[in-house]
C-alpha cells in the first residue's frame, strides 16, 4: 500500500469497535448526572468573539449523544456570556460551573468581577483550574486571589468548588521534567489541602480522580482526611489508561467510600467533531465503571507507550461496580451535593 492509499484511522475508534454492542451495560437506573464537561459556543481562538459555526449545533449533538447514554443533566463549565444562551436552548439539561481565572498582570479586582458574574447567572459550582502549566500565570489553587474568591462565594451561599489539581503521571515524566517550573506531582497536593482546611464548610470537588488515579493508595488517604472532598471520574482517557492497570485496587477504593465518587465525562465541545466522538467517550466511560468488558481501549491515547508485542492503545478493563454504588456515582451523590 503506498502512502497515498494510506487507511486513516479516526481517533475514537481505532480499534472497529461496534458502539452499538452495549450488552454489557448493567446500569438501568434512574438518568445519570455528569458533573464535568465543557459545553461551549464554537469559537475561532485565534479570534475568541467570532462564532466560527452555528452556536448550538456541537452543543445539541453532545447532549443528544449524552440522552442516548442515559444522562439527564450535565454541568458545563463555559465563559458567562455563553450560560443565557445555553440555558435558553437546553434548559434544564445544563447546570452551570464558573471556572474563575485572570492574567498574571490582571488586579485581583478581575476575578471579583468575574465571580460577580457568575453568580448573577446562578452557577452552582466554582472551578479553579491548578494544573502544573498553570503555575507561572499564578493560578495557584490557594493564591490570596483564590482565597478571597472563596470567602465571597460562601458568603453569597455557593457550596460547591471544584479544582483540576494535577496531571497524570506521564505528564511528569515527559512534559513536566522541570520540577523547578512545575514542581513535583506530590508538591501539587499541600496548597488543595490549605485551601480545604481552610474552608471546612465548603465542598471540594477534586477533578480527574483527584488528579491521581495512579496512586488508590493516596486518594483514600484523601477521603479519609477530609470528610467534605470528593472525586470526580472525568477524562475518559487518562481514567481507562491508569484505573484499568489498577482495577482490583480502584474497585475496592470506590465501594469503600461509594458516596464521595461523582460521574464526570470532561467532554468537551469543539468545531468539526463528529457525532462518534462524543459516543467514544460515554460508551468507554460506562464501559469502564460498570461491566467487566477488556478489550483494548478504542479511543486513541497519545499518553500510551505501547510495548513490542502489546497492544497500540491500553487495556480497557471494566470495574464491574455493584449496581448500588454505580447508582450513587451515577446520580444520588451528585444530587445530595447540589440540593
Amino acid at each position: 500500500m503506498s502512502a497515498s492509499e494510506t487507511i486513516h484511522t479516526p481517533e475514537y475508534n481505532v480499534t472497529g469497535q461496534d458502539y452499538h454492542d452495549r450488552r454489557h451495560f448493567r446500569y438501568t437506573g434512574p438518568p445519570l448526572i455528569d458533573i464535568h464537561a465543557h459545553v461551549m459556543r464554537p469559537r475561532n481562538f485565534d479570534k475568541p468573539d467570532v462564532i466560527v459555526e452555528d452556536n448550538v449545533n456541537q452543543a445539541r449533538m453532545m447532549l443528544d449523544v449524552a440522552a442516548e447514554f442515559g444522562i439527564s443533566r450535565t454541568y458545563t463549565m463555559c465563559p458567562v456570556e455563553d450560560i443565557p444562551l445555553l440555558r435558553d436552548a437546553f434548559g434544564d439539561r445544563l447546570g452551570f460551573n464558573g471556572v474563575i481565572n485572570k492574567k498574571k498582570d490582571e488586579p485581583d479586582e478581575e476575578a471579583y468581577r468575574l465571580l460577580d458574574r457568575y453568580l448573577e447567572q446562578g452557577v452552582e459550582i466554582l472551578k479553579f483550574w491548578a494544573a502544573p502549566r498553570g503555575r507561572e500565570r499564578g493560578l495557584f489553587v490557594d493564591a490570596p486571589w483564590r482565597i478571597e474568591v472563596a470567602r465571597r462565594a460562601r458568603a453569597a451561599g455557593l457550596r460547591i468548588i471544584m479544582v483540576h489539581v494535577a496531571d497524570p503521571d506521564v505528564w511528569f515524566e515527559k512534559v513536566y521534567t522541570d520540577a523547578a517550573r512545575y514542581g513535583t506531582k506530590a508538591e501539587q497536593y499541600p496548597p488543595f489541602c490549605r485551601m480545604i482546611e481552610r474552608f471546612p464548610d465548603l465542598i471540594w470537588i477534586a477533578a480527574h480522580m483527584g488528579g491521581d488515579p495512579e496512586h488508590p493508595d493516596h486518594l483514600e488517604e484523601l477521603l479519609e482526611r477530609y470528610p467534605n472532598l470528593y472525586f470526580d471520574t472525568s477524562a475518559a482517557k487518562w481514567q481507562i489508561r491508569e484505573v484499568s492497570a489498577r482495577r482490583d485496587a480502584i474497585r475496592a477504593l470506590i465501594c469503600r467510600h461509594p458516596t464521595r465518587f461523582l460521574y464526570g465525562s470532561d467532554l468537551v465541545t469543539r468545531p468539526g467533531l463528529v457525532r462518534e466522538h462524543y459516543v467514544s467517550r460515554y460508551w468507554c466511560q460506562r464501559t469502564l465503571w460498570e461491566s467487566a468488558w477488556e478489550g483494548p481501549s478504542p479511543i486513541q491515547d497519545p499518553d500510551f507507550t505501547p510495548s513490542e508485542d502489546g497492544p497500540s492503545t491500553p487495556m480497557l478493563r471494566g470495574l464491574a461496580l455493584p449496581v448500588e454504588v454505580l447508582t450513587q456515582v451515577y446520580r444520588t451523590n451528585a444530587l445530595r451535593l447540589l440540593q
